[in-house]
């Protein structure tokens, strides 16, 4: 590959990352009953407002659920997997497309939560430490809530100790690995 190839996946890759990570992040703070006057999260909505409307438009929330942030983020995704099959000559068929867009946006989504929940304990720390909050911190904590509000369903109370991120991290693995187990699988069945 030659270097304006290389560049071209490097700037295809971090664009369309950020814009991914931006739209999940708008998802998860309405999923989160987020502060939505927070720096932020006015930031999230400012810049993924212009992407979103558009899809609004045409596609409905379902239960409350912003499916065309959703869709969004698919079409993304799928637009990345296009420009690197191109940048690196590959030849993919759509459904390929469809099912590594799938299986890597829920892998990423898991690994999302959990360096969510692990900026959220660390910032936490030092938050006692120095005594105050960050603007970033409020809705990190309720995206973190997300998954650590059923872990600690699961718990039994300890006191002050709060294990349900320890749980929260398990969790992510198991899906992680089940995730990159059944993606092999999948590709099999797609070949026939």
């Amino acid at each position: 590959m030659d270097a304006m190839n290389q560049i071209g996946l490097l700037l295809a890759n971090t664009v369309f990352s950020v814009l991914i990570l931006l739209v999940w992040l708008r998802l998860l703070l309405q999923v989160a009953g987020a502060d939505f006057f927070n720096p932020m999260s006015q930031f999230v909505v400012k810049v993924t407002s212009p992407l979103l409307h558009p899809l609004r438009r045409i596609i409905p929330s379902i239960f409350g659920l912003d499916t065309a942030a959703i869709v969004l983020i698919v079409i993304i995704k799928l637009v990345q997997l296009s420009a690197i099959a191109h940048l690196t000559d590959q030849a993919v068929t759509p459904s390929l497309l469809l099912v590594t867009a799938i299986f890597s946006l829920l892998l990423a989504a898991a690994d999302f939560f959990f360096w969510v929940i692990l900026g959220m304990v660390i910032l936490s720390w030092v938050a006692m430490a120095s005594g105050g909050m960050s603007p970033a911190m409020m809705p990190l904590m309720q995206i973190a809530e997300i998954i650590l509000g059923p872990c600690r369903r699961l718990m039994p109370s300890l006191g002050g100790l709060d294990l349900s991120p320890i749980i929260a991290f398990l969790g992510i693995q198991i899906i992680e690995i089940l995730l990159k187990s059944a993606y092999p699988q999948a590709l099999m069945l797609l070949a026939g």
